[in-house]
C-alpha cells in the first residue's frame, strides 16, 4: 500500500478545520469565556511521522531541478503518481507551487522543470 501524502494532508485539514470550528461556535454561544474555560480549550500536541519516499526522479535532463526543487516540499512519488499532463499542464502546476506554496523555482528553471516532467510523465 502506498502513502498518498496529497490525502493525509486534506485530512488532517478536514479534522483541524471541524475542530477549529467546533471551539469557534462554543466560544460565539455564550459571553466569553472564564480563565478555566479557556485552559481546557487548548490544543492537543499531535506528532506526526511521515514516512521516508524512496523514489528518485528518473534521470534525464532536468532531473537536478525537480530533485533539487521538488524534494523541498514533497517526495518523487508523490509527483510521478500524478495523472500525465502536458507540457502547459505542467508549468502550470509548476506556477500553482510557486504561487500558491512559496516552492523557490527560480523563473529560470520554470520551463526546463516544465520540459522534464512532460518527458517523465507527460502527454501530447
Amino acid at each position: 500500500m502506498r502513502f498518498n501524502g496529497l490525502a493525509f494532508i486534506a485530512s488532517a485539514v478536514a479534522v483541524l478545520s471541524i475542530a477549529g470550528a467546533a471551539w469557534w461556535s462554543s466560544a460565539q454561544a455564550g459571553s466569553p469565556p472564564g480563565k478555566t474555560e479557556v485552559a481546557s480549550r487548548r490544543w492537543a500536541v499531535v506528532k506526526v511521522e511521515l514516512p521516508a519516499g524512496d523514489e528518485i526522479f528518473p534521470p534525464a535532463v532536468g532531473a537536478d531541478i525537480a530533485t533539487s526543487q521538488c524534494l523541498i516540499c514533497h517526495s518523487a512519488g508523490m509527483v510521478l503518481q500524478q495523472p500525465p499532463l502536458t507540457k502547459a499542464e505542467w508549468r502550470a502546476e509548476i506556477v500553482k507551487m510557486r504561487s500558491a506554496y512559496g516552492a523557490p523555482v527560480p523563473d529560470d528553471q520554470v520551463d526546463a522543470l516544465s520540459e522534464y516532467l512532460t518527458g517523465i510523465n507527460g502527454r501530447q
